[in-house]
């Protein structure tokens, strides 16, 4: 059954809290999906690696993890390589600071640009133009994944602002 979109402004009002609410969530799973394979090493530093396994079997189909590029953590490596740390820790910034806030074609356009970026770091360093290099990996890294996460808060925002969610009540 459809409400009326009145002058009281309730769907409206509903719709708005739905997706701040929505945008919190995502924004608590971006920064704990981020940190997990920053805090695998240290789980398995301090148990055993029998222990944390699952873990790294988790990351083992997102990353070739090969060790000479991928960082070490407690003298424990990492279960991603160093650009892929960065993507998940580009998460977590946009979990922690969801700013500038784009729209969803902002956010491909930027993330265009991201993956030129990062396009242009891999090959320079496969190509053997430049030497492997951590710091810039990991920069490429969380530039692209903080533009990612934060095309996922746009798109949750810009599905909740859709008209037809604020009139119907389904």
């Amino acid at each position: 059954m459809d409400r009326p979109s009145g002058s009281d402004g309730a769907p409206r009002q509903e719709a708005a809290r739905a997706g701040l609410t929505l945008e919190r969530v995502l924004r608590v799973l971006l920064c704990l999906v981020g940190v997990a394979p920053f805090l695998a090493p240290l789980a398995r530093r301090a148990t055993s690696p029998e222990a944390t396994e699952l873990l790294y079997l988790l990351f083992k189909p997102v990353c070739h993890t090969k060790p000479e590029r991928t960082l070490a953590l407690a003298g424990v490596l990492m279960p991603l390589c160093s650009r892929c740390a960065g993507i998940f820790a580009g998460f977590v910034t946009a979990g922690i600071f969801p700013r500038p806030r784009f729209g969803v074609r902002a956010c491909l356009g930027y993330g265009f640009v991201a993956s030129v970026i990062m396009l242009v770091d891999v090959v320079t360093q496969d190509l053997g133009l430049r030497p492997l290099f951590h710091p810039a990996r990991l920069l490429t890294g969380v530039l692209w994944g903080h533009v990612f996460g934060l095309g996922i808060l746009a798109l949750a925002r810009e599905h909740l602002a859709r008209p037809e969610r604020l009139t119907s009540s389904a």
